[in-house]
């Protein structure tokens, strides 16, 4: 093949991975802790009739970003319900005076993520789909009352739109703040309880808020076009 053809099917191959990825959201670690992503506030809607409490199959999740005025301005999480196994028990330390721990490990389903086009990560809005999402939380027990949650936060997505790109991780840190049971009144601007990942399907009243901290995700794209197209420029270029 003559170089001035090698090179204008180079070139063409090029155009063809920009337009095909124009707008893919940019690679990248984004945290809390450097500003480049915003904390979130969370709810649990106890979903199950008729147990409606903590840690059953079937509470779904609504995670929102929290800029200190306004929720969902950055991100969104939403549609996590939790397994049929429910919260297991992972671990105790309980001692006569009812005083210790207890840490619970939860899988959950589903679930889908936004992420808005006005911020570094890209410029236009993105959606995914989440294929991974678990949650170990330590209860604070005191007197055999709980008297705290603190749990730790992983999952992983795909983006709907742009095969190849994923969220590879999440992690967060979430403070459970209030639940229905407690008899304190209710904060405001917190995520609503939501029993449906399409929200047509009711939202739940009752359920637990968490402030949601120290978060960071990754995202990457590896497209296919990108393997082939380069695939094809060293194949071309080994004639």
């Amino acid at each position: 093949m003559k170089p001035v053809i090698k090179v204008l099917f180079f070139s063409l191959i090029l155009f063809s991975f920009s337009v095909a990825n124009a707008g893919a959201p940019i690679d990248g670690t984004y945290m809390t802790m450097n500003g480049t992503l915003l904390p979130g506030r969370v709810s649990e809607a106890w979903c199950s009739y008729p147990t409606y409490k903590a840690g059953v199959p079937g509470n779904m999740q609504n995670a929102m970003s929290w800029d200190g005025s306004d929720l969902e301005t950055q991100w969104r999480v939403w549609g996590m319900a939790i397994d049929q196994n429910g919260a297991v028990l992972n671990a105790e330390d309980i001692d006569g005076n009812g005083d210790g721990y207890r840490e619970y490990i939860t899988h959950y389903n589903g679930g889908k993520f936004w992420l808005s086009g006005a911020h570094i990560w890209g410029d236009e809005d993105y959606y995914g789909t989440l294929d991974y999402y678990r949650v170990t939380s330590t209860m604070t027990i005191q007197g055999g009352q709980v008297v705290g949650i603190v749990s730790n936060v992983y999952f992983t997505g795909v983006f709907d739109d742009y095969a190849g790109c994923a969220i590879d991780y999440t992690i967060a840190s979430a403070i459970r703040v209030w639940a229905s049971d407690s008899g304190d009144p209710k904060p405001a601007d917190y995520p609503p309880f939501i029993c449906s990942v399409d929200q047509t399907g009711g939202y739940g009243s009752d359920g637990e808020l968490f402030d949601g901290c120290c978060i960071t995700c990754n995202i990457s794209c590896e497209t296919d076009a990108e393997k082939s197209s380069w695939g094809a420029v060293k194949s071309f270029y080994r004639e």
